[in-house]
């Protein structure tokens, strides 16, 4: 429940914005169009699997497991990610290609 609760009002709501703001204006509908296709994609991957994965391993397990990812994925976007709150597109293009 910690997983679904967690996930809701972090990543899950917050990729939409990420993935508008993240592309630049020359690529910007390419890569919407292949970041929400990636994201749909492996949510129903995720959604296909999961009764399988709690059968198998038990709910427990497989929560635990998908909170886990969620902690990777928290540090991936507190080390990796730019902030890109109060800045322009072209602030977060220009700091993506100078990292």
């Amino acid at each position: 429940m910690l997983f679904i609760a967690f996930f809701a009002f972090s990543q899950g709501a917050v990729i939409w914005v990420f993935i508008s703001e993240i592309f630049p204006n020359q690529v910007r509908a390419k890569g919407q169009t292949l970041g929400s296709s990636t994201h749909w994609v492996m949510a129903a991957i995720i959604a296909f699997y999961f009764p399988y994965l709690t059968e198998t391993f038990g709910g427990a397990t497989t929560f635990f497991f998908f909170g886990g990812m969620m902690v990777l994925q928290l540090i991936f976007v507190w080390k990796l990610m730019p902030e890109t709150k109060g800045k322009s597109l072209e602030q977060i293009g220009e700091h993506i290609v100078l990292h």
